[in-house]
């Protein structure tokens, strides 16, 4: 769906007055609409992993520490790492992730390998021990921009045009517009708000593929050394 025909839907249902168009209106009441939906969609954006804002980036190591800005890295509106997803696939090992805490005791200490690991800090990627040039690395990320333009290449968290289309599901933008709209009006609200929460809950426990949990922990990516594929193999 648009962001205008979601914005439709909503003042139909709401028994409001549907507008022509949404976007630089100078009806108050559809501009208060517009602004709350895409603070919902933002807010929305956050909650969760969503495999409809899961990308993959790919990046050319570098001999140095820097590696570069993140957002230039990933750059369909990077918001956060998926975890266990970062590896050098020239070496087929995982690049760990570290936090400020391990970062500063690696330095600390001198520790220089076998394998990479990384962190962003100041919207920088920085890398130890210094990797060599030409690696390839990938990851994938969650971005924050919730919106694709009509053109079906422009990625953006803020709305500019009436055709603008929704990535999150209409039906928990719809429901969160709602309580929003009704906290704005001093409106009773509290039971609107509870079943939208129990609804983004189930969304994002459903939302993509999702594997056993396994109470072993660690990555379950593959690791080094000899693969044996299933079957008879015996004979």
């Amino acid at each position: 769906m648009t962001m205008l025909s979601v914005v439709q839907l909503f003042c139909r249902r709401t028994n409001l007055d549907v507008p022509a168009t949404a976007y630089g209106s100078t009806d108050d009441q559809v501009r208060q609409i517009v602004g709350l939906l895409e603070e919902e969609g933002i807010d929305l954006a956050s909650r969760g992993d969503w495999q409809e804002l899961t990308y993959e980036a790919t990046h050319t190591s570098l001999a140095t520490e820097d590696q570069g800005a993140i957002a230039t890295i990933a750059s369909n509106g990077f918001d956060h790492f998926k975890v266990d997803s970062f590896w050098d696939r020239t070496l087929r090992l995982p690049v760990f992730v570290l936090d400020g805490q391990e970062w500063q005791a690696v330095k600390a200490v001198s520790l220089s390998g076998p394998r990479y690991q990384a962190r962003i800090r100041g919207g920088r990627l920085i890398a130890n021990p210094v990797p060599t040039a030409g690696h390839t690395w990938a990851f994938e990320y969650i971005s924050k921009n919730w919106i694709l333009g009509a053109d079906g290449t422009t990625y953006k968290q803020f709305f500019t045009l009436d055709t603008d289309t929704l990535l999150l599901p209409e039906s928990l933008l719809l429901m969160g517009l709602r309580w929003r709209w009704k906290k704005e009006k001093g409106l009773e609200y509290a039971e609107d708000f509870a079943t939208y929460e129990g609804q983004v809950k189930k969304a994002i426990g459903h939302n993509g593929l999702k594997k056993a949990f396994s109470m072993a922990g660690g990555s379950r990516g593959p690791s080094p050394g000899i693969v044996v594929p299933q079957g008879d193999w015996m004979q």
